[in-house]
């Protein structure tokens, strides 16, 4: 009987506390003690209190009160791991930090930056703190990724002229996007039935100075951006650089995010970029003429006299010995052997040119030379 009139005392105090609460107008904390290791925080407010406290102490909102208009948190979703730093854990590696902990899912974390306004659906160029949870993450199988279809990697572009910019996307249901000037970062990330992200994409386009660029670029400059608002038609989303872009080499980067304009969310640390980009050039094609002169060898074909002593093998890097075989545009053959006296001493020395080498001899005969042409080409 004792135990039943102290258990009727503590419900009686507890509840002249919300009553308390609700006449003075101001949130009360109640320490939630039961289950698992730690303890949580729940806030009630006084227009909830007196209605919510109960069924919240079970982590139930029955009764007909409904969890998601309720100020109180409900101990069934309170994660208990944020209590833990990580430090000294299985999976640590050295140089990690502690994380932050709460036993409240930092349903406060906001207090702890007073200097910075709530985000409150507004895009706040100066920071602002975000008291939005992150939302339902997807399974591996459901991350999204995509790729560029047009332009190409490398592709060039003819400069201010209209082009279409095509984005092949999976795994993300598109077509989804709120008002990003009421809503930003507003709600949580959402999944449709087959557990895929709802959202939508956007492309920037960004100048770099060359492709061989390695300095970061300023996220506050840009020549395009446009989001891809409607759904996905056969896997691709699509839109038209009007105007097109000024000569120059530029970087095409995809910006994949939920409804809410977060980044996508997904469920482990290791894995492939969710986005593309390409590299491309606006410039006007230019086909220049030019001359080839091909040096073609000079080379004489002899029936001179002579034993002349040298086969020069002439290619290009001079062996020249005599019989200038010359890879030019002729083979000269000319070993000397003729039919007259005559002492050849051909010590050719071939510079590239196809050799000096090999006269074969002095003496009487005939003599034919040879030179190449000059040709001209396109490039």
């Amino acid at each position: 009987m004792r135990l039943l009139i102290s258990t009727v005392s503590i419900l009686a105090t507890s509840s002249a506390l919300v009553v308390a609460s609700a006449v003075l107008g101001q949130p009360i904390l109640v320490r939630d003690e039961g289950g698992g290791k730690g303890s949580s925080t729940q806030t009630a407010s006084a227009a909830a209190a007196s209605a919510t406290s109960a069924s919240n102490a079970t982590g139930s909102n029955g009764g007909g009160n409904d969890a998601q208009t309720s100020l109180t948190l409900d101990p069934a979703v309170i994660a208990r791991g944020f209590e833990t730093n990580g430090l000294g854990q299985n999976g640590s590696e050295a140089g990690e930090v502690a994380s932050l902990t709460s036993s409240n899912n930092f349903i406060n974390f906001c207090l702890t930056v007073p200097n910075l306004p709530i985000t409150n659906g507004q895009q706040i160029a100066g920071g602002s703190c975000n008291p939005a949870p992150m939302g339902v993450i997807p399974s591996s199988s459901n991350m999204p990724s995509a790729k560029f279809v047009n332009p190409a990697n490398l592709d060039t572009i003819p400069p201010n002229q209209d082009f279409t910019v095509q984005l092949a996307i999976q795994n993300m249901q598109t077509g989804f996007f709120v008002n990003a000037d009421a809503n930003y970062f507003a709600a949580p990330q959402q999944t449709n039935a087959q557990g895929q992200i709802q959202g939508h994409s956007h492309v920037v386009i960004e100048q770099l100075d060359s492709l061989s660029q390695t300095t970061p670029l300023d996220p506050t400059k840009f020549a395009f951006f446009k989001g891809l608002n409607d759904a996905a038609q056969n896997g691709v989303l699509s839109t038209t650089v009007q105007g097109g872009l000024p000569e120059g080499v530029y970087k095409l980067s995809s910006i994949n995010t939920a409804s809410n304009h977060q980044p996508l969310l997904v469920p482990i640390a290791q894995h492939g970029s969710l986005d593309d980009a390409v590299y491309v050039s606006c410039d006007i094609v230019v086909f220049r003429l030019f001359v080839g002169i091909y040096a073609g060898i000079k080379f004489t074909v002899s029936n001179n006299a002579g034993n002349g002593n040298g086969t020069g093998n002439a290619n290009g890097n001079g062996n020249g010995n005599g019989t200038a075989n010359a890879n030019g545009n002729g083979n000269g053959n000319g070993n000397g052997n003729g039919n007259e006296s005559g002492n050849g001493n051909g010590n050719g020395n071939g510079n590239g040119n196809g050799g000096n080498g090999g006269n074969g001899g002095n003496g009487k005969g005939q003599r034919r030379t040879f030179r190449s042409g000059m040709g001209i080409g396109f490039h």
